[in-house]
């Protein structure tokens, strides 16, 4: 048996099993088909069957199922370990890596997958490793589409968790304090996958998004120097107010520092409107720390 592949065992299984036994043993079997005499055994005499070491998947649409796909094309990545695929998903958030390992286990029928501290890079970490389900994950967008129209909130939800956030300026405009909201929805290097998105959020939800240049990555460590990518990053956005609104109602952050800070800033807009008092209201409970906004200590 040459093609070790889970779909090669598969073909392989299926071929044995029609052939005519005929008090065949399996050595005389292994002649004719050229599979190990070991490996008929264990499927003629043992009864196993060649997808248990893989552990076959066989998708059903739910909203677990469609929020992984948007983890996978936001954050996620597979590797290849010999036969075996791994799924990876490496974030600063603790909240989004439990909430990976749970949808995961969910969708799997698994216990919980651990979630790792990597000390030396303030990263959290969970892995599944299932051939099966990383092929699936690794299809065509037009191969994933039926799976994320049935649950398109789980889908836009995992993206948004990846590497979306809300993004609340507050900056002078002709002079005077201004108070602005949007979503960010995706930050990718990838056309497609944002311009997908955008599909799915006008389609589904008569959302409409725009695609914003962001520039080029910042240059990383690698080996004795840096990288600098020569990819332009680009952002998803969302901008009318009352999108922003509904985007909240039907889709929504999944993770819980996200969506707080998405309805407090709507909770201001809405009430002190996007001036100077907009401004006041929402820097007295949020203060900007080095990435993003955060509540203040003590703020109600």
């Amino acid at each position: 048996m040459n093609d070790q592949s889970l779909e090669g065992r598969i073909r392989d299984y299926d071929d044995v099993i029609r052939l005519p036994q005929d008090g065949r043993s399996p050595a005389e079997i292994s002649y004719l088909t050229g599979i190990a005499d070991g490996t008929i055994r264990g499927w003629l005499v043992d009864h196993r069957k060649p997808w248990t070491r893989y552990e076959l998947f066989r998708p059903t649409s739910s909203e677990q199922l469609s929020y992984a796909i948007g983890v996978y094309m936001g954050d996620g990545s597979i590797s290849k370990q010999g036969n075996r695929s791994v799924l990876r998903l490496h974030v600063k958030d603790r909240e989004f890596a439990r909430r990976f390992s749970s949808t995961c286990s969910q969708i799997l029928g698994k216990k919980p997958y651990s979630v790792r501290h990597i000390a030396d890079r303030d990263k959290y970490e969970t892995t599944v490793a299932n051939t099966s389900f990383c092929k699936f994950l690794e299809q065509t967008f037009s191969q994933l589409d039926p799976y994320i129209r049935d649950h398109p909130s789980g889908f836009l939800r995992g993206l948004a968790d990846s590497d979306g956030c809300p993004a609340i300026t507050t900056t002078k405009k002709r002079g005077k304090p201004w108070f602005f909201v949007q979503i960010v929805v995706a930050t990718s290097t990838s056309i497609p996958l944002l311009s997908y998105a955008r599909t799915i959020l006008g389609e589904c939800f008569k959302l409409k998004a725009t695609l914003v240049y962001k520039g080029k990555p910042r240059p990383r460590p690698y080996e004795n120097g840096f990288f600098h990518s020569k990819k332009r990053v680009f952002d998803l956005r969302i901008s009318r107010f009352e999108d922003i609104r509904r985007f909240s109602r039907v889709v929504g952050f999944g993770l819980s520092r996200k969506q707080v800070k998405l309805e407090s800033a709507i909770a201001v807009r809405q009430s002190f409107g996007s001036g100077e008092k907009a401004v006041e209201e929402w820097t007295r409970n949020w203060e900007h720390g080095k990435t993003e906004w955060v509540r203040r200590k003590g703020a109600s």
